[in-house]
């Protein structure tokens, strides 16, 4: 009797463990999908300088 409940224990352990895994992969994938909307909707970090800028302008209208 002692036995069984022990493996019926651990079973639902295992079941519980396998759960909490597949949650926290499904919030992972979540966090990852909202920073690459975010990343494809921000603007770049980095700015040119406005002579270089200028430059860039003139030669995209040759």
């Amino acid at each position: 009797m002692l036995k069984i409940g022990l493996i019926v224990m651990v079973v639902v352990f295992i079941i519980i463990i396998l759960a909490l895994i597949v949650q926290s992969f499904k919030y992972l994938r979540q966090v990852q999908q909202q920073e690459a909307a975010e990343k494809k909707n921000s603007q770049p970090e980095r700015q040119l300088h406005p002579k270089l800028q200028q430059s860039q302008k003139e030669k995209d209208k040759i």
